[in-house]
């Protein structure tokens, strides 16, 4: 009873949304379809968590449940993401651990091919609130040179942070992969990278819009295009991040380099408070961003002028929402 007070005082100290049972899906190329969710552990579970992450792995008919070792302790596990990568049968699991009112670490760990879990990682300080965390997984380095790419497993990772001191900013992390371990993760500092010729545009636009950057995985696997924006402009910019290696005194180490590629205004989308924005990338970059609500999705596209009004397709029971984001990505994969 006490375990479930506590639980309950929790979520109301939390967002909507995290008190409700959150998973991701992913489906992997050898066609094992893996969900994961936040449960409350049963009365006889050995775990001292208030919610833990349960994974879920579909394979034809068969189907298994396993909870991630490293959420079962105390505190609230949840908004969890899940990444892989085929080549080495590595799944990646994200999450954010929510303790007390101000306490949300953001967590990292991985499972090999052979079902092992690393330890988990944290990253930054866990009294900055973190939200809309998107992930993606490249497998080439790049050669400094200019010689060919060398195999380099990396999980790339960003999202909309606030401070303890009210400041607020998009940020990402590169965590290069070896053998099921984070080796000499680094950041990239984001506000190099702003569209300054952009710096005048809109300051008043939604912030459901500007706290939501988006990354994507070139085809090549060998970089990520990272779009987001600055709340002060309401400008949007969009960099690609390369792995890249360094040799130095610390030895052979892989570092995030990046370019800025474009710069954004910012469209006039009806994103709601709770929708999540989307984006559909091609390796030329940005092509189309949507949202989601019960009733629609809406959707613009980049112009020569900046970009499209805002279009509408409303759902319905013949019209989902993914009838209507893959008529989308056909419509801009063939202009």
């Amino acid at each position: 009873m006490k375990k479930l007070l506590v639980l309950l005082a929790l979520l109301v100290a939390l967002p909507l949304s995290a008190g409700t049972e959150i998973s991701d899906i992913l489906l992997s190329s050898s066609g094992t379809l893996y969900t994961v969710a936040s449960e409350v552990p049963p009365a006889d579970a050995k775990s001292d968590a208030l919610m833990y992450l349960v994974l879920t792995e579909r394979n034809g008919e068969t189907t298994t449940r396993e909870v991630v070792p490293a959420t079962n302790v105390r505190g609230a596990h949840l908004n969890a993401l899940l990444g892989h990568d085929a080549k080495s049968g590595t799944l990646f699991v994200f999450w954010t651990l929510h303790f007390g009112y101000q306490y949300h670490e953001l967590l990292f760990c991985t499972r090999d091919r052979d079902g092992n879990w690393s330890a988990p990682s944290t990253f930054g300080s866990a009294y900055n609130e973190r939200l809309n965390l998107r992930i993606a997984v490249t497998n080439k380095v790049a050669d400094p040179e200019g010689g060919d790419p060398t195999d380099g497993l990396t999980v790339h990772a960003t999202w909309w942070e606030y401070d303890t001191q009210g400041r607020q900013a998009a940020k990402y992390r590169m965590l290069p992969i070896e053998n099921g371990q984070v080796k000499d993760a680094s950041d990239l500092n984001l506000s190099e990278f702003l569209a300054y010729d952009t710096i005048n545009n809109t300051p008043n636009a939604n912030p459901a819009l500007l706290k939501q950057p988006l990354l994507s995985a070139s085809a090549k696997q060998d970089s990520v295009l990272l779009v987001f924006a600055n709340t002060k402009s309401g400008a949007f910019s969009q960099v690609r991040i390369t792995p890249t290696l360094k040799v130095g005194a610390e030895g052979r180490i892989r570092i995030p380099v990046g370019k800025r590629e474009k710069g954004y205004k910012s469209p006039d989308l009806n994103v709601e408070a709770d929708s999540r924005l989307e984006g559909v990338f091609d390796d030329h970059g940005l092509k189309a961003i949507y949202a989601i609500n019960d009733s629609a999705m809406h959707y613009v596209t980049p112009t020569v002028e900046g970009w499209s009004e805002s279009r509408t397709i409303a759902l319905d029971e013949q019209i989902n929402s993914s009838t209507a984001v893959s008529a989308l990505r056909k419509m801009v994969n063939e202009q």
